[in-house]
């Protein structure tokens, strides 16, 4: 049986009808807007890897990409979430839209570990909401640059810091100093315990600016980006630069 339970972070509407209550209202224009920007390149990637695609929703929480992603084409999805009660409430939600284990494996665990050995390579790697709630999100890229098929594609979906100036930085010396390029992390503590379904307690997250996440996708191996521009109706975030949508293979 399905246990609604709190507030949820996505905009479920169940098989029968009902709407269930949402956190906060403004997700639900957020999620449109990432749908919409990446909805016909995912469309895309899925059916041009045939009958057979296989996804993966990195940090899937409540499991509603991975949902999209099955509607988009794959046949199978992973999807993989740190909160073993978030994980929970993805499979009653699975049940709930009678989708079989088979065709969406959720799993507890951290997905910027993945082993590609043991979990394969998949068409379509989403990393959405999560790049910015942690401690090495290079090393995350780069994990799942490894997890992407050749020509597959990732999608990123990302909070941005407002950083725009050269940093300058010294090797040593306290009289000659270097300016980086603009590409830079604002730091937080992660604290917000209240609030379980958005956050893991204790973590320092790095928030790339635009320019470290173009610098942080070349690094981890990607050879072509792009980033999508949102509409006028869409997230005010992502009409001001304070998130944005990579599209990177």
């Amino acid at each position: 049986m399905f246990e609604r339970g709190g507030p949820f972070l996505y905009d479920w509407r169940l098989p029968d009808g009902e709407v269930l209550p949402i956190l906060h209202p403004d997700l639900a224009l957020a999620q449109r807007t990432v749908r919409e920007l990446i909805e016909s390149d995912v469309r895309a990637a899925l059916a041009a890897a045939g009958p057979d695609a296989r996804a993966l929703d990195m940090a899937c929480n409540e499991g509603w990409w991975s949902h999209r992603l099955l509607e988009w084409g794959a046949a199978r999805v992973l999807g993989v979430e740190a909160r073993p009660e978030t994980v929970e409430r993805a499979r009653e939600l699975r049940e709930a839209f009678g989708i079989a284990a088979a065709a969406l494996d959720l799993r507890v665990g951290d997905a910027t570990a993945l082993d590609p050995g043991e979990a394969g390579r998949f068409d379509v790697v989403l990393c959405l909401g999560l790049l910015y709630h942690l401690e090495d999100p290079i090393g995350a890229l780069r994990r799942a640059r490894a997890l992407c098929r050749p020509g597959g594609l990732l999608v990123l979906e990302t909070q941005t810091a407002r950083l725009d100036e050269p940093i300058a930085h010294a090797w040593g010396s306290a009289d000659e100093a270097t300016e980086t390029a603009a590409a830079g992390f604002a730091v937080r503590w992660e604290r917000e315990a209240e609030n379980p379904l958005a956050s893991i307690d204790g973590v320092v997250s790095l928030i790339p600016n635009r320019a470290a996440v173009e610098l942080a996708l070349a690094a981890a191996g990607f050879g072509e980006m792009r980033f999508p521009e949102p509409a006028a109706d869409h997230a005010a975030g992502f009409r001001s630069g304070d998130r944005l949508v990579a599209l990177a293979s």
